[in-house]
């Protein structure tokens, strides 16, 4: 009876309560024993997702710019266009893929799959897309090479079709972006159980982690 008091006791004192925020740093903390090259799914990896973002970004602007003959402000155009999805998609993934993970609501392999290239299509593609249509429309406003539809489904004509062949010569593009995110989120659901058999370990409640050098992982 003492000795099972003696383990339970010794097994309560390895974990302790921590928050979401508390939770993601000591995780962070864990992936930093690893080496450089072994790390990279959250490091390098992340920032590929913001600069792929960038250049799908410069890719539909241009595409865009064409189609309304705007060649001006070819450098002011490209600077949010390219800034603008590449802080917002690198954003998107920390937040839903990379820190999901690392607080233990994203434990299925598959499901972090499906997630990385959703959150990839979603901030790498769709919405750099979507900022390339105001921002040409704008530019062809002010330097007078198109007329803007005033009324509302004069706008969804006027932008649909030239949407679609450009969408259409965009689709490699589209499928390098679901492919990416998603080996990327399986690479970083690889490491984050390497992590976790380091002796950080998400338990069942999602309140309470085990400390470094347990061994009970």
């Amino acid at each position: 009876m003492a000795e099972n008091t003696a383990a339970r006791s010794e097994r309560i004192a390895k974990e302790v309560a921590l928050s979401r925020q508390e939770l993601i740093g000591l995780q962070y903390q864990a992936l930093q024993q690893f080496p450089k090259e072994k790390r990279w799914p959250f490091t390098t990896g992340v920032t590929a997702v913001g600069i792929n973002a960038g250049f799908v970004g410069l890719i539909a602007n241009s595409m865009f710019r064409r189609v309304l003959d705007v060649t001006q402000a070819r450098v002011l155009s490209a600077l949010p266009m390219f800034t603008i999805p590449a802080v917002t998609a690198v954003a998107a993934w920390q937040s839903f893929v990379a820190q999901s993970m690392l607080a233990g609501d994203l434990n299925c392999p598959v499901c972090s799959q499906v997630r990385g290239a959703s959150i990839n299509v979603l901030a790498g593609f769709i919405n750099p897309v979507c900022l390339a249509i105001p921002m040409a429309g704008g530019l062809a406003t002010r330097y007078y090479t198109a007329v803007m539809p005033k009324s509302n489904a004069d706008f969804w004509q006027f932008w649909l079709k030239p949407s679609q062949p450009i969408l259409k010569r965009m689709f490699p593009v589209l499928a390098l972006q679901v492919v990416y995110g998603a080996i990327l989120a399986s690479k970083e659901f690889d490491l984050y159980l390497k992590i976790s058999r380091h002796g950080f370990v998400v338990l069942e409640d999602g309140k309470t982690l085990s400390v470094p050098g347990s061994k009970e992982s």
